[in-house]
């Protein structure tokens, strides 16, 4: 038996994601498995696959339009008119956020056809395949940065590679600074500084004691928001507390290195009264970016802009008359944001 599916099968799935690909042929094999033969080649096997699925849709005469609540890696939720339904994806790849419509049978099975262009979103590199692009949420207003101080310890890298991330996807960007309960130096802090002068807003609080919890609730209200950042930092603790009938597991700090533990395995979506819609994603240890072009990067820096150096393509790392080069040096601008900046350029050397 083969255990791969040919170059000719592979060319008709182009306009499939990976993934689906991955699950079409993973159904193949268990389906082959339960007819207890290995005669036939895989692709066959794929084919009644997909075949099986048309027979689903064809038998499929009613459309409801869905919200996708909650993804885990062999099914979806979606929220419906009719309630919360579990759904089929059918090749078509959904994250949390997504708008999508549905066919459902007779038999109320329901089944992914269609997903809606996304308005914004937040993807990264494939853990897998670097070349593939993993969307982590979808159609929010604003992506929330969630840090903590102590336990994890802050990462402004992270922070600098997120906001790249973020603005690529058409989303606004906050910070917020969580476990300050814990923080007995508070100049710490300092290294948001260049954040909130590019209008960032930057929320100090504490998921623990309550703390910056109206500052985030104004900040978030009537808008679509999804937090991010490291295994640990508290983000399905603050939507515990923003919702406290979401009750989600929250998880612990493993001893001896300061980093999280990642409890939250897949990304939900909860609303509030107001409005509000938060999404709670796993957490992450390091977070790449996509699509990133060296001539670019500059563009993802807005304290940069207004710098008039003397060659129209500085790379601002090395040119005589550099002026973004002279406005770090004067302390205009942010030393530890121009070396996000250097090691982005390096990255793509």
């Amino acid at each position: 038996m083969k255990h791969k599916i040919s170059n000719k099968l592979s060319a008709k799935l182009a306009h499939f994601a990976p993934d689906q690909v991955e699950q079409l042929v993973a159904r193949a094999k268990a389906m082959q498995r339960r007819a207890k033969t290995s005669d036939d080649p895989l692709d066959a096997w794929v084919e009644r696959v997909m075949r099986k699925d048309e027979r689903t849709l064809a038998r499929s005469d009613k459309r409801l339009a869905g919200l996708i609540v909650s993804v885990t890696s062999q099914t979806a939720m979606a929220e419906t008119a009719e309630g919360i339904k579990l759904v089929r994806r059918l090749g078509q790849m959904v994250v949390v956020g997504d708008n999508v419509t549905l066919a459902v049978s007779d038999d109320g099975e329901a089944s992914v056809i269609e997903v809606a262009l996304r308005r914004t979103k937040l993807s990264r590199p494939d853990v897998d395949v670097a070349e593939r692009e993993q969307v982590i949420v979808a159609n929010v207003d604003i992506v929330v940065i969630v840090v903590s101080v102590v336990t994890p310890p802050l990462h402004p890298r992270l922070i600098d590679r997120y906001l790249v991330a973020i603005q690529q996807g058409g989303a606004a960007a906050a910070i917020f600074v969580n476990k300050l309960d814990l923080l007995e130096d508070h100049s710490e802090l300092e290294v948001l500084d260049p954040y909130r002068k590019l209008g960032i807003p930057v929320i100090q609080g504490s998921a623990m004691t309550h703390a910056g919890g109206d500052e985030l609730r104004t900040t978030l209200s009537g808008k679509t928001c999804a937090f991010v950042g490291h295994s640990g930092v508290g983000k399905s603790s603050i939507v515990n507390y923003l919702k406290p009938d979401a009750a989600l597991e929250v998880g612990s700090i493993s001893e001896g290195y300061g980093r999280g533990t990642h409890t939250t395995t897949a990304s939900s979506l909860h609303r509030l009264s107001d409005g509000t819609v938060l999404i709670d994603t796993p957490g992450i240890r390091s977070f790449g970016l996509r699509e990133l072009q060296d001539s670019q990067i500059a563009s993802y820096f807005p304290e940069f802009d207004g710098f008039q150096c003397r060659f129209r393509d500085c790379s601002h790392t090395h040119e005589p008359g550099c002026e973004v080069q002279a406005a770090v040096q004067s302390g205009a601008l942010d030393e530890a944001r121009y070396a996000a900046y250097c090691r982005l350029k390096a990255e793509l050397a």
